[in-house]
């Protein structure tokens, strides 16, 4: 719906040499970034949904993929916001149900409040990019129908002077569209999160030869370059098949066989 494929199928193309087909789903039924559908479940679970959606709709295909966004203020700091990409790749005839995520502080992602007639708005609306970057409009006491697709500046003051207006507390709000088709900096962490699932998607399992070999977890416990107790910095990462339960430890890539005491508990 959101053309995320402008992102993701020249790098399926280029790594993988696969064709993606859009199918024609409404997938705004499993919630929307303007908030009047809420998701019916965490990320992943929404993903793998949209992901078998497809299926119905294209019943002779094996493989699906699906995305799934989130963006706002981060918890530990609410000034500073960031998102998360989620990709699920399923392959019903092998078995496979893989979930790749990429984490990013690159967004444009802004919320502010305004009375009508404030004239900060034309500047907040320069910091969001507007109109490159999208922008819904809402009303501060009931966000369930939000203004979508504006095009020009003087359609966005005029919404929020209704909104502000209907307002109880007379407070329009004005945040940034994070629909891929509406966002060019969420289409570039789209287009990164692809290649990390097709390059994962690259890689066999040597065990059984499936799609999709590749970090799965590590373990903590690097000991200490003075005493040799362990410490919670990453001894070893862990590679892993989805399909046949294989795994491996392989040593950390920055090939560190020790802590530094300063991170050690028993050298304080």
């Amino acid at each position: 719906m959101h053309h995320k494929e402008r992102a993701l199928a020249p790098v399926f193309q280029r790594v993988l040499g696969a064709e993606i087909v859009v199918p024609a789903l409404d997938t705004d039924t499993l919630g929307t970034f303007s908030g009047e559908v809420p998701r019916p479940d965490a990320l992943v679970e929404t993903a793998l949904l949209k992901a078998e959606m497809v299926f119905d709709a294209l019943p002779d295909i094996d493989c699906a993929l699906a995305s799934e966004g989130s963006y706002g203020p981060i918890g530990r700091l609410p000034l500073v916001p960031g998102g998360v990409e989620l990709l699920a790749f399923v392959d019903r005839k092998r078995g496979i149900r893989h979930v790749e995520t990429l984490s990013t502080h690159r967004t444009t992602w802004r919320l502010q409040r305004f009375a009508k007639g404030d004239p900060d708005r034309l500047l907040a609306l320069k910091g969001m990019g507007f109109p490159r970057f999208g922008v819904f409009v809402g009303c501060n006491s009931d966000m369930s129908h939000p203004i979508k697709n504006l095009v020009t500046v003087e359609d966005v003051i005029s919404a929020m002077d209704r909104e502000a207006e209907r307002s109880s507390d007379g407070l329009a709000v004005l945040y940034s569209d994070m629909r891929a088709h509406k966002n060019p900096l969420r289409m570039q962490v789209l287009r990164a999160a692809g290649y990390k699932l097709a390059r994962r998607l690259q890689r066999l399992c040597p065990k059984c030869h499936a799609p999709g070999w590749g970090p799965i977890g590590s373990r903590r416990g690097l000991p200490c370059e003075a005493c040799g107790a362990p410490t919670h910095w990453i001894d070893f990462e862990i590679d892993g098949c989805n399909v046949c339960g294989h795994a491996e430890t392989r040593p950390r890539k920055d090939g560190r066989r020790t802590a530094s005491r300063l991170s050690c508990k028993a050298c304080r």
